[in-house]
This record gives structure tokens, sequence and C-alpha cells, in this order.
């Protein structure tokens, strides 16, 4: 039989298969559940700022009317850090007494004062590790693009510098110069990145002229960035690499391996699939396929195809697309 254990974030990891953030991870008994249909770690639903901060708003609107305007005012600028995510706090504690994988914690904020004082909850509720959701869709047109890498890395060093626990960063494909970002990151001391976060899917109804936004579940064809840009950055980081986005299957999960991917994470063929077996069905084909392979554990194979073992990356880039263009035209 396969030897599955893998490491991410320095965490003991049984297996490779990671469910990332979502609603399956929201609760107790759900997690539970994906603990015992094989998860080997859950990174919990997001927290996020805009959130706490509508929560604090409807508190200040109660007492508006028996609270004078400076009192109201300063609980406006206190109450954020202060209560902060007291609900998210209790949850993960319940969680970490209900099972026995790891929990990473998910913060998806702002402001880099609220971010080290959730981060700093978070650690003393028992969570293993916190990951960073940097989502954001830069549209200032005046911000550059450096402006919009050294606000993300002053953030990551804000929370660095006051918690103990392992640190990931939940990583966009549209950065300008992602591999130097990354390398910045990992400099800064990160445990990990995920690749990729994905932005949400603006749909345009023609018939009612209106913008809505549904779930935009992935396939496994939009793993192929991924695992380009995994085999692009894994040597060049010392941290631990996650890939999010496009594993459904055990052959999925083994390509990301492949190219140098500590972990996968799975999150949208849980919710097409609708059935929690598929956890067992994923892990299943990849000790299949290492059996095919005669592989006994994953450090026989992982990072098999980083870009370093392909030689000259960029010729490698290159050829692909000439080789991929000749084909079509």
């Amino acid at each position: 039989m396969a030897n599955l254990k893998a490491s991410y974030l320095g965490l003991e990891l049984k297996n490779p298969l990671v469910v990332s953030s979502n609603p399956l991870t929201d609760s107790v008994a759900s997690v539970a559940r994906l603990e015992a249909a094989g998860a080997a770690a859950v990174v919990m639903r997001s927290i996020f700022e805009e959130q706490i901060n509508a929560d604090v708003a409807e508190m200040v609107e109660s007492l508006e009317g028996d609270t004078s305007m400076a009192a109201l005012e300063y609980l406006r600028a206190d109450l954020p850090g202060q209560l902060g995510p007291e609900k998210y706090v209790e949850k993960l504690k319940a969680m970490r007494v209900a099972v026995k994988i790891p929990i990473i914690a998910s913060i998806n904020c702002v402001k880099a004062a609220n971010w080290v004082s959730y981060a700093k909850k978070l650690e003393r509720a028992g969570a293993d590790a916190i990951e960073l959701n940097l989502y954001h869709m830069p549209v200032d047109p005046d911000e550059t693009a450096a402006s919009v890498e050294t606000r993300r890395l002053m953030l990551v060093k804000a929370i660095l510098s006051e918690v103990k626990l392992p640190v990931t960063v939940k990583l966009s494909s549209h950065y300008t110069s992602l591999l130097s970002f990354a390398r910045m990151l990992d400099a800064a001391g990160v445990r990990g990145m995920v690749l990729f976060n994905r932005f949400l899917q603006t749909r345009v109804n023609a018939e009612t002229e209106s913008i809505f936004y549904a779930p935009d579940y992935s396939s496994p064809n939009v793993l192929h960035s991924q695992l380009r840009w995994t085999a692009v950055i894994r040597d060049w980081v010392r941290c631990s690499v996650a890939i999010s986005g496009g594993i459904h299957s055990g052959e999925d999960l083994a390509k990301a391996l492949l190219v140098g991917a500590d972990i996968g994470y799975i999150c949208s063929v849980l919710h097409v699939r609708r059935d929690l077996k598929v956890i067992q069905e994923i892990l299943d084909g990849l000790s299949s396929w290492m059996a095919h392979k005669g592989y006994a554990a994953l450090p026989a194979f992982r990072g098999k195809l980083r870009e370093t073992d392909l030689r000259d990356g960029t010729g490698f880039e290159r050829m692909q697309y000439v080789k991929t263009a000749a084909k079509v035209s």
C-alpha cells in the first residue's frame, strides 16, 4: 500500500488532500464529516473584515439615540479590533475539540491593524496555521503594480511579526511578476503559498441588462495554469506550495505533486459531486497511480517535473507555445 503521508507548513498530514475554505468548512459537524471522509486538514471558511465591520455598524446603529456622538465614534473605531471575529473564534475552538486533523484559519481582510488583531485571536483559539487570502481587485488607476505588491507585503509582514503560527498566503495569478512577488513573500518568512485564489466572476444578464454573481466551480481544465506556475515557482522558494483549483481526480492530484506541490486543495469537486466519498476516490486514484508507476511514497516523485528539471525554463515555456501555435495555425 502506498504511503500518502505529506507535510505542509511544517504540519504532518496523513495524505496530501486538504479541503479549502468553503461552506463545508463552516460548521463543526461538517468538518467532522470531512475528517471521517479522509481529508488530511481543512481550511475554515474565511472571515471577511467587511462582515465584521457590517456587524459593528449594525451594533452602533442600534445604540444611536441613546449614546453620545463621541462615544459612537469611539465604538466605530475600536469595536472591529475588540469585537473581532468572536463567533469565528468560538467555532474554531469547538472544531479543535471535535477533530484531530489540522485546522487552518482563513482571514480575508484589508487593513493591517485588523489583520494582526484577528490573527492573534485565532492563534490563541487553537488554529494550527493561518491562511491569508489576498483577495483584492486593484481598480485604482493611480496605483502602480509595485504599490499593490508593497501594500500586500506590508500586511503579511505585520502578521508575521505578531504570531508564531505558520502563515500561508493564498495568491492571485494576476500579479505583474508573480515569481518575484512569491520570492518576496518567501523571504519575508511565510511558511507556504497557495496557487491560486479566484476572483468572483462577473456575469451579465443581457435580457435584464444587469450584473450578477454566481458560484463558479472549477473544472480540471483550470488546473493547467496552477501546474505551470507551481513548476516555475517551486525551486525559487523554500516554503510549502499548495495547488488550489482543478483537482477532481487522483490523476489531477498526481500532476500537482509531480510539478512540486506539497499538497492539493479541493473544493469545487465536493460541490459538483455532492458526495464526500469523492475524497477517498481521489486518494484511491492517487494510490493506484503510484502503484502503477512503482512509487512507494510521495517524495519519490514529488517535484519530478519542476522547472529546473526541465533545464531552460524560459525556453521550455516558449517552445511549448510555439509547438501549440503550430498545431492550430
